[in-house]
């Protein structure tokens, strides 16, 4: 038994020895890069990151990405995929011969990173967690590693402007509708969103209060919860609404039919990436987000931004 279990031990060595190996030797494989290097292959990790790439006008750099950057979509569709943001793969991302790649904050796991720079790989990652106020700090970051520092500024901006022209208006209007975000519906339950998530800072920029505020993260609710909270409006993303049926559909789930939300029929539901991305379309995406839950506010929408119309 000893003996097998030793073995076994041996294999594995030699299997991470053979990917080293071959991370290695898919490095060497592309020209060298440094001080000065024109950077003309980009990989880029993190949809918020790849958006700005293309707003930046360096998309045509870009050889692959993340599965969560879909955003231009004609442009992205195109490209070779590394995988999940949170479950990159060394050899994957090597494979590219990369001279950058761009990763944001989830970028992981922290062991494929940490592989990666002891191999020298050409790595800028951005680790300030995702946030409407950090964006411009991201426009500026992608910016100044891909050498279009005064390009980032202006579109950073830009940017600025338009989110705190969205957030002047909201912070104006009188009512704060109960907002339940919802991650997750249908045969497993509810998975809400609650305080200190991507989704619950939406809310709060569109001007809604969370009705699942008072849990901390994305987190089961049952239908006594759900009752309890008796959400206004009910958010969810629009693959899963599509996966249930329709918005009728989802107003009809036994859990939900008895909130006010599903019985004044005011269930939304917005592209993932588009709302909860927090890349430079993010002021569009809280304008849209705070029209859709004040139908009565007369709100002044941002212009449309070349990066917004791709």
């Amino acid at each position: 038994m000893r003996r097998r279990v030793i073995g076994a031990a041996i294999s594995r060595r030699q299997a991470l020895a053979g990917l080293a190996s071959l991370s290695a030797t898919l490095l060497l494989q592309r020209p060298s890069y440094g001080k000065g290097q024109t950077i003309q292959r980009i990989v880029s990790v993190g949809g918020a990151i790849t958006e700005i790439v293309f707003a930046l006008g360096v998309g045509n750099k870009v050889v692959a990405v993340d599965t969560t950057s879909c955003y231009p979509l004609q442009a992205t569709a195109a490209l070779p995929k590394v995988g999940y943001l949170r479950t990159l793969a060394t050899e994957g991302l090597l494979s590219t011969k990369p001279d950058l790649i761009l990763l944001d904050a989830d970028a992981g796991p922290a062991d494929v990173l940490e592989q990666l720079q002891r191999l020298g790989a050409p790595l800028v990652h951005f680790t300030e967690r995702p946030s409407a106020t950090l964006i411009g700090d991201k426009i500026l970051f992608v910016g100044k590693a891909l050498k279009v520092a005064d390009k980032a500024a202006e579109i950073a901006g830009v940017f600025r402007q338009d989110l705190t022209a969205v957030t002047a208006q909201v912070e104006k209007l009188p009512q704060r509708p109960r907002v339940l975000f919802l991650m997750n519906a249908g045969a497993t339950g509810l998975r809400g969103a609650g305080g200190g998530t991507a989704a619950a800072e939406m809310i709060s920029l569109a001007g809604g209060h969370n009705a699942f505020g008072e849990v901390t993260g994305y987190k089961t609710i049952s239908s006594e919860a759900a009752l309890i909270a008796d959400p206004e409006v009910i958010v969810m993303m629009s693959q899963m609404v599509d996966e249930l049926g329709g918005v009728d559909a989802v107003g009809k789930l036994p859990v939900l039919a008895k909130t006010k939300a599903a019985r004044d029929r005011r269930i939304l539901s917005f592209d993932g990436n588009y709302l909860l991305g927090f890349g430079p379309r993010t002021a569009h995406a809280v304008a849209d987000f705070a029209a859709a839950l004040h139908l009565q506010a007369q709100l002044v929408m941002p212009p449309p931004r070349p990066w917004t119309t791709a």
